[in-house]
């Protein structure tokens, strides 16, 4: 039988450095480079071309020098668009007032003649009879030939604080709320204040005659086709007391205080002891003309 023999002892392991699992990082800090982007670079060395210089070449170098080409082209390009828009603004801006101060320019030289013609029709009824010169008077008077002065009411319509910008909807006809004053709440007011006994009456010094209209266009109120701004001060005059009384015992003034109560529109009422209100810039016969004279002594 064979002997039993004792194993042989194993050879004990070296020990391990303690900095053997810092052979990477090592690796990577004494050698940055790679070895294969190493011996790339030396076989471009050995073969005599030049080193790649990346993103320093003359192409990238090009490419930039065109694309802030391009970024200074566009930047000028929104620059001049924008000042050619501010500079049509301006003219159209400019148009309009030009146009406007002719406008006012004619207006005052055709209410200078109306004044030279209302001398001469003075001067006129003076030669006529009372009862002619009396009925002359109260026609112009009707037809806002003239202008006028006296007692009355003054009425301001203002929107509310919270009306909203857009003036499309009609608040008086849809469930949106937005507390602008239209044009059909002028003519409400105006028709009370006829109704109550107005003489005369005039809105943001624009007479109202037979002739007439007060137009809603777009954003604004029109009257005698002339655009209104806010407040909206309606003159009538009258007798004060009567006409308050009526006023406010009729259906206008019930709507005035529907305005207030429902959207918060302003609507100030008060009595003056001297209103002036101007004559219309025109009066225009469409259907009227001069009896013929002979006709008529015939027919007396």
């Amino acid at each position: 039988m064979p002997r039993d023999t004792e194993p042989e002892p194993r050879d004990e392991a070296a020990p391990r450095r303690p900095d053997a699992s810092m052979t990477l990082i090592t690796s990577m800090l004494e050698r940055p480079l790679d070895p294969g982007y190493q011996a790339a670079a030396d076989a471009r060395k050995s073969a005599g071309l030049p080193p790649s210089t990346g993103w320093g070449t003359p192409v990238l170098v090009v490419y930039l020098l065109l694309l802030g080409l391009l970024l200074g082209v566009a930047g000028a390009d929104l620059r001049s668009r924008e000042g050619a828009r501010a500079a049509t603004r301006a003219d159209l801006v400019e148009r309009v007032q030009a146009a406007d101060e002719v406008v006012d320019e004619r207006t005052a030289a055709l209410q200078q003649l109306r004044a030279e013609v209302d001398d001469a029709a003075t001067a006129l009824d003076r030669r006529l009879a009372s009862g002619g010169a009396e009925e002359l008077d109260r026609l112009r008077l009707a037809s806002g030939a003239v202008a006028v002065t006296g007692p009355g009411l003054q009425l301001t319509l203002d929107d509310a604080e919270t009306a909203s910008v857009d003036g499309d909807g009609d608040p008086r006809t849809s469930d949106a709320t937005d507390g602008r004053v239209q044009s059909r709440d002028l003519q409400i007011i105006v028709n009370g204040l006829w109704a109550a006994g107005a003489e005369a009456v005039a809105i943001n010094g624009q007479r109202l005659t037979s002739q007439s209209a007060i137009r809603f266009a777009g954003d604004a109120i029109l009257v005698n086709f002339r655009p209104l701004t806010r407040p909206y001060v309606v003159q009538a005059v009258g007798d004060p007391t009567a006409m308050e009384t009526a006023f406010a015992s009729g259906t206008a003034g019930a709507y005035a205080t529907s305005l207030q109560q429902n959207f918060q529109i302003t609507v100030a009422i008060t009595t003056s002891d001297s209103l002036s209100l101007p004559s219309v810039a025109s009066t225009t016969l469409r259907r009227a003309r001069p009896a013929d004279t002979a006709s008529t002594e015939e027919t007396s």
